[in-house]
């Protein structure tokens, strides 16, 4: 159960009644109550993996230990922040490809599961930390960028000058004007380099990436928000289509119409993300259009773990700057080059025992998909052949930022076990995130309101009698469909049948009672 502040909110604050008096008046304790079913609370999910520590590169095991240890949250969402964000700090200069026909970029989408205040938030800050002070180190050369972009731009505004008063004498003097020169065009505005983004439309987003085609990281602190936003002004699922795009890393072309119709290309489109996302919206996720997004997302759903301070004297700011020397070793990393000298990423191949992880892998996914076909896991299943490599690389190179040594050329099997070791730790996290989508509304709402109650708990120092109000409960933010009267029984039949809740005395001249008492053991859970 997550703790909450000794402080109740506002709301919860109306729920509260005299315990005590009721109490007293009905004679009884808490010996005369049942024994509360705390499975209406727990669900049906299948029980969260532990992180397994094997499945990570050791050049790194430390470093999410320690940035677990200053967040103050489980290490499942320091590793995968630190594995997403390094997913794209590395991007397209390096791809993976066991074969020819199949390559495949390293970015990446994770999906931090978990209720409020389970310190999601708090382990992205240091990664965004230690992005911001890469973005900070590229300012200095992109300022030179833009002083000659500024001259360039002055002398094409010059040179169409004394095109233009040619024209004018050629029109005057009846000839044929001269073709603009080469020189009076306007250069092309350079874009800031970027590693890390938030919240922007997708033609901002594109137009970013056509100026830093190594890709982006896109943080989200909700990524339910960013569900929601997709095209919110029109597009026809616009939006929606080019994130599904980034995925893949292809190309892209956006037509731009304040440019005059002139098309922005994007060499390669390519998007890590990583956002949190509190359980009450998985089924938005899942139940939404069967196109594969929510298929892309690795869903970290860890237990949840006591609040600790930090140690006395935090290493959190050497961590920073840590992930930060890692960073800017990947970032350091140059294009391949074809046969015309232009960038293209370079490809790592597999070592022969790595092919062999491979081939075990996707005859496990091809037999699992046979036994169970259907479903949103079957679609993720569909996605790991993929990921395994895309997580081999990054591990691969992230070991060798943060270790150092020789500039890994090829995909070890060593990384490649690692990755599929990951890849098992995630499939068991996505049954755990599937395992309460069974539940019907009723029972999802009864297991709302159940950690609702629960949380008066550690205001109390004796078990009260707490009254539960449903006019109160469904005025109260979170519980709109409680107004439904037939969804309301149904809800508190549920809490009244778990013996969390029973109708409270009183006679009300023939009108059903919307006062209800908490069962006193719930605080002694």
């Amino acid at each position: 159960m997550t703790e909450v502040s000794n402080k109740l909110p506002p709301d919860l604050e109306r729920l509260i009644a005299d315990g005590e008096a009721s109490t007293q008046r009905r004679g009884e304790g808490s010996s005369a109550w049942p024994e509360p079913d705390m499975r209406l609370i727990e669900d049906d999910r299948a029980p969260a993996p532990d992180f397994d520590w094997e499945a990570v590169p050791p050049g790194c095991r430390e470093l999410i230990k320690d940035m677990a240890d200053d967040c103050g949250a489980p290490p499942d969402y320091l590793a995968a922040a630190l594995i997403g964000t390094a997913s794209a700090v590395l991007g397209n200069v390096r791809r993976a490809s066991p074969w020819e026909g199949w390559v495949e970029q390293p970015h990446l989408w994770f999906a931090l599961v978990g209720p409020p205040s389970s310190n999601k938030t708090i382990a992205l800050a240091p990664l965004k930390l230690a992005c911001t002070a890469i973005e900070r180190e590229m300012e200095s050369p992109f300022k030179t960028t833009m002083q000659d972009y500024e001259r360039r731009k002055e002398a094409a505004a010059a040179a169409s000058a004394q095109w233009k008063e040619v024209v004018r004498q050629a029109v005057k003097d009846n000839r044929t004007p001269p073709p603009p020169p080469d020189d009076s065009r306007e250069p092309e505005k350079p874009i800031p380099p970027r590693v890390m983004i938030a919240d922007a439309s997708t033609e901002q987003i594109g137009a970013i990436l056509a100026g830093n085609p190594r890709g982006l990281v896109l943080v989200r602190s909700e990524l339910a928000g960013w569900l929601g936003q997709f095209d919110r002004y029109g597009g026809a699922g616009a939006d929606r289509a080019f994130y599904l795009e980034t995925y893949d890393g292809g190309s892209h072309v956006i037509d731009r119409v304040k440019f005059g119709g002139v098309p922005l290309r994007v060499p390669y489109a390519s998007l890590a993300i990583i956002g949190n996302l509190q359980p009450d919206h998985l089924r938005e996720v899942f139940d939404g259009i069967e196109d594969g997004l929510a298929a892309r997302l690795i869903y970290v759903w860890p237990s949840p773990i006591p609040p600790r301070r930090p140690g006395k004297s935090s290493g959190a700011p050497r961590r920073v700057e840590m992930l930060r020397g890692a960073f800017a070793q990947l970032r350091q990393l140059d294009w391949g080059r074809d046969q015309n000298g232009d960038p293209i990423p370079a490809v790592l191949r597999l070592e022969d025992g790595a092919l062999e992880v491979l081939d075990k892998v996707r005859k496990e996914i091809f037999e699992a998909n046979q036994a169970d076909s259907s479903g949103v896991i079957a679609g993720w299943r569909g996605k790991n052949n993929g990921r395994l490599l895309r997580l081999a690389i990054v591990f691969e190179m992230l070991q060798w930022a943060v270790a150092g040594g020789s500039e890994p050329t090829s995909i070890s099997v060593k990384m490649m076990r690692r990755a599929a070791d990951f890849i098992d730790y995630c499939t068991a996290m996505m049954e755990h995130a599937l395992g309460g989508l069974s539940l019907t509304e009723p029972q999802r709402d009864a297991a709302k309101l159940a950690r609702f109650i629960m949380a008066a708990s550690p205001a109390c120092e004796r078990p009260p009698a707490t009254i539960i109000n449903e006019r109160v409960i469904y005025q109260t933010k979170g519980f709109r469909r409680l107004r439904d009267p037939q969804h309301r029984k149904k809800v508190f039949d549920l809490l009244e049948k778990a013996g969390w809740l029973r109708r409270a005395d009183g006679n009300t001249g023939g009108r059903r009672r919307e006062d209800w008492n908490a069962n006193p053991k719930l605080w002694e859970k």
